[in-house]
């Protein structure tokens, strides 16, 4: 099954719900050994899981060449960008998606989805490092938070950039809007903390990426009221406060 690969639909509990709030769902299975096989969605979930991110499956990074991205996009395959770590390294994905989407429709070349992958959990492992060697009781009190201000952050900017005269022009030309990929897994990362992360990241016109195990706890015990309310205002709040310990989203490290 390639990436993206779209299932029957038959949506059920939590991840009906989440379908509701316009939360697409995708089986992450990037992070199998090479000696495993790919699950297949089991009958209850298979209705609500719309694609299969595949090991070895190649992520181009955000600033890729645009040319690259059409080449893929022209053997009707589905891209991945990334991850970015915050909102600059969004905007210079996002441009060069949109660029490489001008190409194709100007080509008629066809446009299989561009997800632009953002992991607030992987943003929190640097972020808290960086704050961990701060040593203040205030730094520590900012532990975990990073990830989750920059997907408010980054779902403001994907909103903004669909709302262009950019984009209007390619949507009347047959392209497919680029979409943020939030990835909440990862191999080291228990399950309930990752159904945790992607029961806060339901924000309407995005994915998330989970793996096989947190895909069933999420829909045993995931609870969705509906789509994650914006909050640019805490967000940006959280990533100024994390800016007086010199910790930046976009250069964690740095």
């Amino acid at each position: 099954m390639s990436t993206h690969t779209p299932l029957p639909a038959r949506p059920a509990g939590p991840l009906r719900r989440a379908g509701e709030a316009r939360v697409a769902i995708w089986l992450d299975c990037r992070h199998l050994s090479p000696c495993e096989p790919v699950p297949q969605p089991d009958p209850h979930t298979a209705g609500t899981v719309q694609g299969v991110l595949l090991p070895g499956r190649p992520t181009l990074p955000p600033g890729a060449d645009p040319d690259q991205i059409a080449a893929v996009l022209a053997e009707d395959r589905a891209v991945t960008t990334g991850p970015v770590n915050g909102v600059a390294g969004y905007r210079q994905a996002m441009n060069t998606a949109l660029t490489a989407l001008e190409t194709a429709v100007a080509t008629g070349i066809p446009t299989p989805p561009i997800a632009i992958e953002y992991s607030p959990v992987g943003v929190d492992a640097v972020v808290d490092a960086r704050l961990d060697l701060a040593g203040s009781w205030e730094a520590k009190a900012m532990r975990g938070r990073a990830g989750l201000a920059g997907a408010h952050l980054l779902h403001a900017a994907l909103r903004h950039d669909l709302a262009t005269d950019r984009w209007t022009r390619l949507a009347a030309r047959g392209a497919r809007a680029p979409f943020l990929l939030w990835s909440t897994t990862a191999p080291s990362l228990g399950v309930d903390t990752s159904v945790g992360y992607a029961q806060r990241c339901l924000f309407p016109g995005t994915a998330l990426a989970l793996s096989p195990a947190v895909l069933r706890e999420f829909e045993a015990r995931g609870v969705v009221t509906g789509p994650t309310p914006l909050d640019i205002v805490e967000a940006q709040r959280i990533i100024d406060t994390l800016g007086w310990f010199g910790v930046g989203l976009d250069t964690p490290a740095g």
